[in-house]
C-alpha cells in the first residue's frame, strides 16, 4: 500500500514539474498557448475598410439624398410630425401583423396542421401588409406635398419604397433611419 502511495506521489510530482517547465518555455518564447487566427491588417487598415463600407451603405446614401433636398426648418418639423403620426397610425397594424405571423408558426407546430387555417392566416397577413403599404404611400404623398417643386424634382420617379422600407420593418437599421432621416 505504501509503495502505491509513493509511486502515485512521484507521478503527480513529475507531472507538476513537467507542466511547469512547459509553461515557462512557452512564456520565454512569447508564444501563446493557443493559436489565434487573426487577419493581417496593418494599423488603421481595418478602420479605413469599415469607414468605406459605411460611406457606401444605403443608410448613408439616403442621408445624403435627404440633405440634398435642402429642407427648411418648417419642412423638417412638419415632416417629423407626419412621420410620427404615421408610426402611431401603423403601430396597431404592425403589431397585428406580428401576431398573425406568430399564429402561423403556432399552427405549424400543431400535430395535425390544417392547410386551410394557414391559408386563411396568410390572407389576413396579406391584407395587413396591403394596408400598411397604402398608408406608406399616403404618407409619401403627404410629405411630397410639403416639398417645393424644385425639391420634388429631385425625388426619384415613382414611389421610392426604399425610403419607407426601413421604417416599416421597425428594427435594425430602421431605428437608425428613423432618427436621422428628416
Amino acid at each position: 500500500m505504501k509503495k502505491k502511495l509513493v509511486i502515485l506521489t512521484l507521478i503527480i510530482a513529475i507531472t507538476v514539474v513537467f507542466l511547469g517547465l512547459t509553461q515557462s518555455i512557452y512564456a520565454q518564447e512569447n508564444k501563446p498557448l493557443m493559436k489565434q487566427n487573426m487577419l493581417p491588417y496593418k494599423s488603421g487598415e481595418f478602420k479605413e475598410m469599415m469607414d468605406k463600407r459605411l460611406r457606401n451603405s444605403p443608410d448613408m446614401k439616403m442621408e445624403e439624398f435627404i440633405k440634398s433636398l435642402n429642407l427648411s426648418e418648417e419642412q423638417v418639423t412638419e415632416i417629423k410630425r407626419v412621420l410620427l403620426d404615421f408610426q402611431k397610425d401603423t403601430l396597431e397594424l404592425r403589431n397585428s401583423l406580428q401576431i398573425k405571423e406568430l399564429e402561423v408558426k403556432a399552427l405549424l407546430l400543431e400535430p395535425l396542421t390544417e392547410i386551410t387555417k394557414i391559408k386563411a392566416k396568410f390572407e389576413e397577413i396579406a391584407e395587413l401588409k396591403v394596408e400598411i403599404r397604402v398608408k406608406t404611400i399616403e404618407r409619401y404623398l403627404e410629405i411630397k406635398g410639403l416639398l417645393t417643386p424644385e425639391q420634388q424634382a429631385k425625388l426619384p420617379l415613382g414611389v421610392p419604397s426604399q425610403i419607407f422600407a426601413y421604417q416599416e420593418m421597425g428594427m435594425g437599421r430602421g431605428k437608425m433611419m428613423k432618427s436621422c432621416c428628416w
